[in-house]
């Protein structure tokens, strides 16, 4: 197999194979993901990372081959709630409702029968940890793009997910968004979360393990 595999106990590919429209868009033979720390996805667009990121998050069913995690197989569908909400996945776009951040940040707990009081509590200390307790009552369509990114991982750290993948977090983002995003994931691993994440910015390099896909393969990292 070309690449490196990061060993651990966190998610676990044998043999996996996702194709859509037609072409198989992974193919990867073996990989396994830790839990705990962070690891950076990197490759060329068009190589299957956020492919990778949908099938780890339980959003997108493979083809072949088998998928765990901590050692149990990854259910999709109406069978995954329980992994989707253990592992959270956050788009380069994110998604937020109309209201204020705080409502955004609260949503999860809410939708999860969480009591009004302690959802709102749990938001704005999720909301502290992303740099935007201040701007809660403000509405979530009138943040810039690397605050909008904010609100959307704050949503996911209030929401107590165990892993988190980020596609492009720090991409096309305001210099204090991109320190807050960093500062808010070393916080996370230093708490014991799992984080991977997928970008092309050079502020994530040093990240303890790393991957790459060309092709929707695993290929060897460069100067390796």
């Amino acid at each position: 197999m070309e690449g490196r595999t990061v060993t651990g106990g966190g998610f676990r590919l044998e043999g996996v194979r996702v194709r859509l429209g037609g072409a198989v868009v992974l193919d990867v033979e073996e990989l396994a993901i830790p839990a705990g720390g962070a690891t950076l996805l990197t490759g060329p667009n068009g190589a299957g990372k956020t492919t990778l990121l949908r099938l780890l998050a339980g959003l997108l069913p493979p083809e072949d081959g088998a998928l765990t995690y901590r050692g149990n197989p990854v259910p999709f569908g109406q069978a995954g709630l329980a992994h989707r909400r253990r592992v959270t996945m956050l788009a380069q776009s994110p998604f937020l409702f109309s209201g204020s951040v705080l409502y955004n940040a609260a949503y999860g707990l809410r939708a999860r029968g969480v009591p009004r009081a302690e959802a709102e509590g749990g938001a704005r200390e999720a909301l502290e940890a992303a740099g935007l307790l201040h701007l809660s009552q403000r509405s979530a369509h009138s943040l810039s793009g690397g605050e909008r990114k904010r609100a959307a991982l704050a949503r996911a750290i209030a929401c107590g997910a165990e892993t988190l993948l980020l596609d492009e977090p720090t991409a096309e983002v305001d210099r204090e968004s991109a320190e807050r995003i960093r500062a808010a994931v070393q916080a996370l691993t230093g708490a014991g979360k799992t984080v991977v994440v997928c970008s092309h910015q050079p502020e994530w390099a040093g990240v303890r393990g790393e991957i790459r896909l060309e092709h929707g393969r695993l290929a060897a990292l460069p100067n390796s």
